[in-house]
C-alpha cells in the first residue's frame, strides 16, 4: 500500500507581470519557446532568496467542507525509460461522464503535461473508507517474466502514477511515519522478489493536508 500526500512547492517568482509578457510573445512563436524555459530559468537563479514557487495562472483555491476536490492524473514516468505514457493507456478506471483534458497553468504547459480527470470523487474534510472506484480487466498475465500486456509491461520499466490535486503533485510514502521518506508520484506495480510476477497496485492510502483559509470564513485551503 502506498500513501499519497501532497507537497507544496517553497520557491516564489516577484515580478510576475515581467514574466506573462515574456511568455505570451514565446507562445506566439513556436521557435521561440525554448528562449522561454531559459529565461524563466535564468530568472528564478537570479534571486537571492527565493520563498515560495508561484507561475501565472495557479490561483489558490477555497473550498468549503463537503465540496467536491478533483483528483487529476497527468501522464506517466519512468526512471528506466524516460519515455512518458499518457496515464489511460493503461486499463485504469475512467471516469464515468469519459475522460476529459484538464486546462493547463503555464507551468503544466511549459513542462508539457497532459493532464486528465479521474474517476475518484473526494470531498473536502471528509473522509472515506473501503471505496470501491470500478471493476477493471487488466487482461493476461505472464509467463517467465515475458508479456505483451501494457500493464505488466508498464510495472517492469518502473512507471510511476503521477497525480495532481489543486495544482500540487501527489507524492508517495513507502516508509512508517516515524521515519517517512517521500518521492514524487508511485509505482503502477511492483516485480515479487517471491515468483517474479509483476503485481498492480490496485489499493491506495489518500491523505491530504488542508488548513483553514485565513481570509475567508469557513474556507479550506489544500
Amino acid at each position: 500500500k502506498y500513501v499519497l500526500f501532497l507537497l507544496h512547492l517553497n520557491l516564489r517568482v516577484h515580478n510576475q507581470r515581467s514574466i506573462v509578457r515574456l511568455c505570451q510573445v514565446a507562445i506566439k512563436n513556436c521557435r521561440m519557446k525554448h528562449l522561454l524555459f531559459i529565461a524563466l530559468s535564468a530568472y528564478m537563479l537570479g534571486r537571492d532568496t527565493v520563498q515560495a514557487f508561484y507561475l501565472p495562472g495557479v490561483n489558490k483555491i477555497s473550498f468549503s467542507e463537503g465540496d467536491p476536490v478533483p483528483l487529476n492524473v497527468n501522464k506517466m514516468t519512468s526512471m528506466k525509460t524516460l519515455m512518458p505514457v499518457e496515464y489511460y493507456r493503461l486499463p485504469f478506471c475512467k471516469p464515468v461522464d469519459g475522460v476529459k483534458l484538464e486546462n493547463e497553468n503555464l507551468g503544466e504547459f511549459l513542462a508539457g503535461d497532459r493532464i486528465e480527470n479521474s474517476p475518484y470523487e473526494l470531498y473536502m474534510k471528509t473522509d472515506m473508507y473501503c471505496q470501491q472506484l470500478c471493476i477493471s480487466n487488466a487482461g493476461r498475465g505472464e509467463k517467465d517474466g515475458i508479456s505483451n500486456n501494457k500493464m505488466v509491461r508498464a510495472i517492469r520499466k518502473q512507471y510511476q502514477n503521477n497525480w495532481i490535486v489543486d495544482n500540487l503533485p501527489a507524492a508517495g510514502r513507502i516508509s512508517s511515519k516515524a521515519d517517512p521518506v517521500y518521492f514524487q508520484g508511485f509505482p503502477v506495480g511492483f516485480v515479487s522478489g517471491d515468483d517474479g510476477k509483476s503485481y498492480i497496485n490496485n489499493h491506495v492510502n489518500i491523505e491530504i493536508e488542508y488548513h483553514q483559509a485565513s481570509t475567508e470564513v469557513d474556507k479550506f485551503r489544500i
